[in-house]
């Protein structure tokens, strides 16, 4: 599957789940303890800032288009989970 689609269905995915959880946000202790774990993953493309797995962007701002920032949503390796908000 092209890597473009591949993203894309991705975020919608993610989108969807995250509307429908209510748009639940992590706090920004809890976004920098994720963003230092995806800095240490061999998964992590650290010129482009995102996720070679699932291809989301990854940044460690508290912002809308930051999959680190949703407390709805966990790393696809597992490496770090869903948090209680």
């Amino acid at each position: 599957m092209n890597l473009t689609i591949l993203k894309i269905k991705n975020f919608i995915k993610s989108i969807i789940f995250h509307i429908w959880a209510g748009f639940p946000k992590c706090n920004q202790e809890q976004i920098n303890k994720r963003y230092d774990i995806c800095l240490q993953c061999d998964n992590f493309d650290k010129i482009n800032a995102e996720c070679m797995e699932c291809g989301c962007n990854v940044n460690n701002k508290k912002i809308f288009m930051n999959k680190l920032a949703w407390a709805d949503q966990k790393c696809p390796l597992d490496k770090w989970g869903k948090e209680n908000v």
